[in-house]
Parts: structure tokens; C-alpha cells; sequence
């Protein structure tokens, strides 16, 4: 006697990163914050255009991983961000965030310098989005502004 086929079974597997770190390079830190709930990231040195893509993309796989409305980026080393990748986080990253549900981008700048000026560049891209984004001076001021509202669905 035949067996009647069952039917497949649909599901998605999310494998995790060890110890919740989604890239470490010489140039960024990306993890997950369980402590505080958002996605973090450090830029540590200068970027170029590949290297800032690739962050930022992995950046975006933690939001989906940890469906995580808040982002903490810790941008006081960023030196320069080209127009061309200014064009690319507004017209490819920051749509696709926004559907992943980031809802508030957080940057922790330089008290001064062309590194500041480049990341509030930045920000005003984001909130062409609907994002709340801002810039702070300080971690603690950044983590407190994001966990104003709720930091992961």
C-alpha cells in the first residue's frame, strides 16, 4: 500500500552570529545591543565606498535578524562620506531599513570637523524617509533617545 505524499513544510531558519556580532574589521564593529535593544555599530577608521556599502549592508541584516527599530551608530571617527554613497544610503539602504522597521537612527559625531559635517549630511537624507534621526554628543545621550521609543517589534 502507497503512503499518500505530505505536504512540505515551509520555514524560515535565521542563523545568529556568535556572541551577536555581525562584522568586525579594522574599519567597523556591527553587533547587536541585547542590553540596551538596537542594532550598534562603530566605525573605527576610514571607510571607503566598499567597505562603508558592506557595513552598512550588514548593518541592515542585523535590523531584519533582530527586527530592530533603533540603530546606534558611532560615527566620531567617520572622516568623509563621497556624495556617490550619500546617493546610495538614501536610495537603496534607507528604503530597505525602513521596511525592515527602523524606525530612529542614532549618531554619536565628532564635537567637530569635516567628519561632522558629512554624518549631518547624512541625517538630513534620512529623514527625507520618515525615520527619526539625530545626532548626539555623547553614547549615553544616543541610547537614551532610542530607547525613548520602542526599540525592537
Amino acid at each position: 500500500m502507497r503512503k499518500p505524499a505530505s505536504a512540505p513544510f515551509a520555514y524560515t531558519l535565521t542563523i545568529r552570529p556568535p556572541d551577536d556580532v555581525y562584522l568586525d574589521e579594522p574599519y567597523i564593529s556591527i553587533r547587536w545591543d541585547g542590553v540596551h535593544h538596537h542594532v550598534y555599530s562603530e566605525w573605527r577608521t576610514f571607510a571607503n565606498s566598499a567597505e562603508l556599502r558592506t557595513g552598512m549592508l550588514k548593518g541592515l541584516t542585523a535590523i531584519r535578524d533582530n527586527r530592530a527599530a533603533a540603530y546606534v551608530s558611532d560615527a566620531r571617527k567617520v572622516k568623509v562620506i563621497v556624495h556617490a554613497d550619500q546617493k546610495w544610503i538614501k536610495e537603496i539602504w534607507m528604503p530597505q531599513a525602513v521596511r525592515a522597521g527602523l524606525q530612529r537612527l542614532a549618531f554619536v559625531t565628532a564635537a567637530t570637523g569635516f567628519g561632522k559635517v558629512t554624518v549631518e549630511e547624512v541625517v538630513e537624507l534620512v529623514d527625507d524617509h520618515g525615520l527619526q534621526s539625530r545626532t548626539f554628543d555623547s553614547m549615553e545621550a544616543a541610547r537614551h533617545w532610542v530607547s525613548a521609543a520602542p526599540a525592537s517589534r
